[in-house]
């Protein structure tokens, strides 16, 4: 042993307390001299320190024989710094109990991520063609040069993505071939057995991912229906909008719905008293709903303002059976929902602002009278249904405002005698029924806030 290297071992006074804690050590391993980690503990620990050594696994033992040390100088290091010298800095685990060093090259460590154990799928189809037909299903037959298709589809497994990630980071070295981690959703544990720099680089990302997954966004809603005047049938004209505070100005101009970067307003410069006002001026404006909801981090939020039609779908028609008895048809009870649905997934980006994937879809009735005509009992609905899809990238505290999305809503009005329109059968000669049509333009401003966990959430900021 002291051909290849120079130990030199002195006394000084205790500096701490412990296992060879009275000792110093200084020696140095030249860059030729290339000497065993296992012969260097063997010479410090065991014969110096009195410590026996043990491996805890047959790789931790066969590595230590394996890796050459070389080039090391090293002047009044304790014993403990040696080891994290050269046994933490070479991928290897160590701890002292009972006057025995364990070493060890891979562990087993439970890592704690709070997650919903549940997948969040979804989707939704659209294709129209020139010709001005449309079809919800993609595959129709209409030539493809004449169709334009758009297909939205999404499945989200936290828990069965996690598990490829964490393997791809574990090996993505090749240095060890560590098992596939053990994941148990129900309890949010996941369990790695592999080496140190893979646990250092596992805990890393599960610490990141902790933080992004808690991050939470307050989206502030309001839906505005307005119904146009006979002047503005076209939609509203978006370029008399002007929002201002104080002697600044912000002024928004697209030919019928708000799009892209002027379809943002700085949070300084928004007014909902002047949004409602120029609205106002573009026909009669109502408030459908203003609902404020709180979502993690790349999470979906989902708004619905509107009614559940139920129907009784038909399963079965009626038949004869063999003994010539005749059987009733047969029905389900199926359900579908009309109205505002307003689905919203918010990402906060690494320097604070805000992603957010809107996709509103407006659903309404072709005939109001339909459901009281008794031969559609077995029959859906039918609807028209208009959509807008976009992702927009906005600051903390900007509100972003989207219209365009008009529906024709008509309906009858019926007139008459009083008392006599009411009589049956003698109604039909003293009433008659107008047909009115109203075109609607939906506006929906969406204002997000992000939840600062190290910040009170007060009142105000919540906008209220």
């Amino acid at each position: 042993m002291k051909k290849y290297f120079l130990l030199i071992i002195f006394l000084t006074n205790i500096v701490w307390a412990g296992v060879c804690g009275s000792k110093l050590f200084t020696f140095s391993i030249s860059n030729d001299a290339k000497v065993s980690l296992s012969s260097i503990l063997k010479e410090i620990a065991v014969n110096s320190c009195n410590v026996n050594v043990v491996y805890d696994d047959s790789i931790a033992k066969s590595k230590s024989k394996e890796l050459k040390v070389s080039g090391v100088s090293v002047k009044n290091y304790s014993f403990l710094q040696i080891l994290d010298l050269l046994i933490s800095n070479n991928n290897f685990f160590y701890n002292i109990k009972n006057n025995i060093l364990h070493i060890s090259y891979i562990k087993t460590k439970t890592f704690n991520i709070d997650y919903i154990p549940s997948t969040r799928t979804g989707n939704s189809n659209f294709s129209a063609s020139s010709a001005g037909s449309s079809s919800s299903d993609s595959s129709s037959s209409s030539d493809s040069s004449d169709t334009n298709s758009v297909n939205s589809a999404y499945t989200f497994d936290f828990w069965s993505g996690l598990a490829a990630n964490l393997n791809n980071i574990l090996n993505s070295d090749g240095e060890y071939k560590a098992p596939l981690p053990i994941i148990d959703k129900n309890a949010g544990l996941v369990t790695v057995t592999a080496t140190k720099k893979q646990l250092s680089k596992i805990g890393n990302y599960i610490n990141k991912l902790n933080e992004r997954l808690h991050e939470q966004i307050m989206i502030d809603v309001r839906i505005y229906e307005v119904h146009l005047s006979k002047s503005n049938q076209t939609g509203i004209n978006w370029s008399k909008l002007g929002l201002s505070l104080g002697s600044s100005s912000s002024s928004l101009s697209a030919p019928v719905n708000i799009t892209g970067v002027d379809s943002i307003i700085h949070k300084t410069l928004f007014n909902a008293a002047g949004l409602l006002n120029f609205l106002s001026q573009q026909g009669n404006v109502s408030s459908l709903s203003n609902p404020k909801i709180v979502a993690l981090n790349n999470q979906k939020a989902i708004i619905s303002v509107g009614d559940t039609i139920n129907y009784n779908a038909l399963t079965k028609a009626s038949y004869t059976d063999k003994n010539g008895n005749p059987q009733p048809a047969e029905y389900s009870n199926k359900s579908e929902f009309i109205g505002i649905l307003l689905d919203i997934t918010p990402e906060i980006s690494e320097k604070g602002n805000i992603i957010l994937r809107i996709n509103p879809t407006v659903s309404a009735f072709r005939d109001q009278t339909q459901l009281k005509d008794t031969n559609r009992k077995d029959l859906p609905p039918d609807t028209s249904e208009n959509k807008m899809s976009t992702v927009v990238r906005i600051k903390d505290g900007d509100t972003l405002v989207l219209g365009g999305l008009i529906t024709n809503q008509n309906s009858f009005q019926e007139n008459g005698v009083p008392l006599l329109k009411e009589i049956p059968v003698v109604k039909y000669l003293f009433s008659y029924k107008n047909k009115v049509s109203d075109k609607v333009e939906l506006v929906f401003v969406v204002t997000p806030h992000i939840v600062r966990q190290n910040k009170k959430v007060t009142i105000k900021d919540l906008g209220y």
